[in-house]
């Protein structure tokens, strides 16, 4: 990848288009926000992978990411909780969504890649339209 340093911001380009980063979110996708985002896509996409190799029909999906930042340390990650909750007609048990998200941690490259420099984890609940639509 290559890129292109500005006065407050750095820009690269993509095969979906330009990806302009800044600390000032006015210009551009704060850093903290592409890293969670691609952790969340990366993790996302691959329980969506796993659910549709299980037969399991999603209706909808949204991943909530929470997060805890060390300010005595560079304002580094120490913790980022992931909840994946998934509209689908089918029902798992806990065990099955346990291991179903442990699926997730193992093999997600992005997720493997920070393991080791912070506590992450991942939960996909099972819930109803009504949830989803109240914004939760």
């Amino acid at each position: 990848m290559k890129f292109t340093i500005h006065e407050e911001s750095i820009t690269t380009r993509t095969t979906f288009g330009n990806l302009s980063v800044s600390t000032n979110e006015e210009i551009g996708y704060r850093p903290f926000q592409l890293f969670i985002a691609s952790l969340a896509g990366c993790s996302g996409t691959l329980l969506r992978t796993i659910l549709t190799k299980k037969r399991m029909d999603v209706a909808h999906m949204e991943i909530l990411a929470d997060y805890v930042r060390n300010p005595e340390e560079a304002n580094r990650f120490k913790e980022i909780h992931f909840t994946a909750y998934v509209q689908t007609v089918h029902t798992l048990t806990e065990k099955q969504a346990e291991r179903i998200s442990q699926l997730v941690l193992d093999h997600c490259g992005m997720i493997q890649s920070v393991m080791s420099s912070m506590e992450i984890t991942f939960e996909v609940q099972l819930v109803d339209e009504k949830y989803l639509s109240q914004g939760k």
